[in-house]
């Protein structure tokens, strides 16, 4: 193990976020989500994110395979679908890939 190792993986080296092993940070930041096509929505919790999809805290449950779009700061609002659902917590895959940086950044 060099030294360079050692240093990437000190405590705080990366304060803002966290990656895990399949590509998701883990953030804590709200966001909107609504059904597709539909105006109004309700305020969610995202807890990690990747270019493919989020996990976030709903109010309430959600059908899974519902069409969402969810309003992420620096992105706006992108389109994607409930890939699962676990008590208050639920997966998004997104249609189309987004660059996570863009919204962490923000």
């Amino acid at each position: 193990m060099s030294g360079h190792d050692d240093e990437s993986r000190a405590p705080g080296a990366q304060a803002d976020k966290r990656r895990d092993l399949r590509g998701r940070d883990d953030v804590a930041m709200s966001a909107r989500l609504r059904l597709a096509g539909q105006v109004d929505g309700f305020d969610v919790s995202v807890r990690n994110v990747s270019a493919g999809g989020l996990m976030a805290e709903l109010p309430h449950p959600m059908v899974p395979d519902s069409a969402v779009e969810i309003e992420l700061a620096g992105l706006g609002w992108v389109a994607g679908r409930i890939a699962w659902q676990i008590e208050r917590r639920a997966g998004i895959a997104f249609d189309e890939l987004i660059d996570p940086a863009a919204l962490l950044h923000h």
